[in-house]
């Protein structure tokens, strides 16, 4: 049976591919960084910045110990999404050593931006001996040092299945990968992140192309990219994806997860929002409350009443402008909201008509 190096998918499925095996002289490396300093991010960030002053050194270092001493388990599926945070995730990969796709490339990325180096998580898809691979996805990273972003795939470079086993087998190549190598078998649903001046579109890398046919300036797509929020990031992606046509039936599984991935993006930032105005609610109920004690208290100045009134009327004021901005979403209903806003009213009916007494 051939060895085949093994890749997990985005969102739980498994598939392999076969690559040429490369090799570093980095075992020795991988085996001298101290247990006691990989259990954090932290302290794995802290040890590597403090023994490699350069970028190059610190992220091959820590490509090389990932590739190492992180086991691919199959078994393990969609792992990711057992857990509340990245942070989570990241630290109990660390701690159990096994992990998909996501775990090795979340690693990657969590370590490298505490070590102050510019890393992302990028999410595809590859052809394995010249198939697509439908309905899977992958992920791997990017990271920026000195100046310049490079391509880094640790899970294809830590080893293979072989006869149903996983078999370690470091590869060096799918560390500072050339794009125009990497564009062989992983597509980024961003463009973008090919790192390409003529980047491919899902058909043409569907249909087998090595080359664009548009020349497109990537790195000041890249310097936007980094000046918006995390929504609209997701958003220009998805906008990006379509307009490279990743809405094609053989990875229609994989545009339809990130499309849901946006929603839910978007829908948790209302809820964040709505909570935000409930609290801003809250807030202005205790300070009119406040005033009605103010109020039936002998000797209390007119200004001081005043005071306590305003302070009412403008917090209840910013729950309904933030409010107003809702929309509703699979998780927050229009009643949801239509209920809030009718509490503020509420309110601010009581602040007004407290006003005209004064």
């Amino acid at each position: 049976m051939v060895g085949k190096h093994i890749t997990t998918c985005l969102f739980g499925w498994i598939f392999f591919f076969h690559a040429a095996g490369q090799h570093w002289n980095t075992d020795s490396l991988a085996i001298s960084i101290p247990s006691s300093v990989t259990k954090s991010p932290e302290a794995f960030a802290d040890y590597l910045t403090s023994r490699f002053p350069d970028g190059t050194d610190r992220v091959k270092s820590l490509y090389s110990w990932i590739s190492h001493s992180i086991v691919y388990d199959v078994s393990l599926g969609d792992e990711a999404g057992k857990y509340e945070t990245t942070e989570a995730f990241v630290l109990d990969v660390l701690k159990t050593k096994k992990t998909v796709c996501q775990g090795y490339a979340e690693v990657f990325t969590t370590v490298c931006n505490r070590m102050g180096i510019p890393a992302l998580t990028i999410h595809g898809y590859t052809r394995i001996d010249g198939r697509i691979q439908a309905g899977t996805g992958h992920a791997w990273n990017v990271a920026k040092i000195d100046g310049k972003w490079f391509l880094f795939d640790p899970t294809w470079g830590s080893g293979f299945l072989y006869g149903g086993r996983y078999k370690k087998s470091f590869s060096s190549f799918y560390c500072f990968t050339p794009p125009d190598s990497l564009i062989n078998t992983h597509m980024p649903l961003d463009p973008i992140w090919q790192l390409r001046d003529y980047p491919l579109t899902h058909d043409q890398f569907i249909d087998g192309f090595r080359q664009g046919s548009v020349f497109y300036h990537y790195a000041d797509s890249l310097d936007r990219y980094f000046t918006m929020d995390e929504i609209s990031q997701a958003e220009a992606t998805l906008r990006r994806a379509v307009a490279t046509h990743a809405n094609r039936a053989e990875i229609h599984q994989i545009f339809r997860k990130y499309n849901d991935y946006v929603v839910n993006l978007k829908c948790n930032d209302e809820i964040t929002r709505f909570n935000e105005a409930s609290e801003m609610l809250s807030q202005a109920i205790d300070s009119f409350n406040a005033y009605q004690e103010e109020r039936f208290r002998r000797g209390t100045r007119p200004d001081k009443l005043r005071a306590k009134l305003a302070e009412a009327a403008k917090q209840v004021q910013a729950a309904r402008q933030q409010a107003e901005t809702l929309d509703s979403c699979i998780s927050l209903s229009s009643q949801e909201i239509q209920g809030l806003l009718r509490n503020i009213r509420e309110v601010e009916t009581a602040v007004a008509t407290e006003y005209r007494k004064l």
